[in-house]
């Protein structure tokens, strides 16, 4: 019995330590550069170290209900984009990466 207590609880802790720390998708609500910054922050979450990410201010746009915001990625070996919306209470309500490899699963199209 004492084996069966301590094999559940060394699983418990396997993985907890091996689960990802989740992004908050509430941020501030504000204007379109606090969405950009709170989708910047999710990129960031997402990709691996040394993944550079730079707003598309050009297609980025806002509306009375949300922000959509496209974000430039790129590394050493690949180049991509992603999309997030933040609706107008500043919470990621929508995100989506593409031609980019994540940390643990791949959005890249063949």
């Amino acid at each position: 019995m004492k084996q069966m207590t301590i094999l559940t609880l060394c699983s418990t802790l396997l993985l907890t330590a091996c689960q990802r720390e989740e992004y908050n998708m509430q941020g501030k609500a504000g204007d379109i550069g606090d969405a950009m910054e709170h989708c910047r922050g999710l990129m960031k979450h997402l990709t691996e170290r040394g993944t550079s990410i730079s707003i598309d201010n050009l297609s980025s746009r806002a509306t009375s209900e949300y922000y959509d915001i496209y974000l430039d990625l790129s590394d050493t070996k690949q180049s991509g984009y992603a999309q997030c919306r933040v609706d107008a209470q500043g919470k990621i309500v929508y995100h989506v990466m593409r031609n980019f490899r994540q940390k643990s699963r791949s959005f890249a199209s063949s």
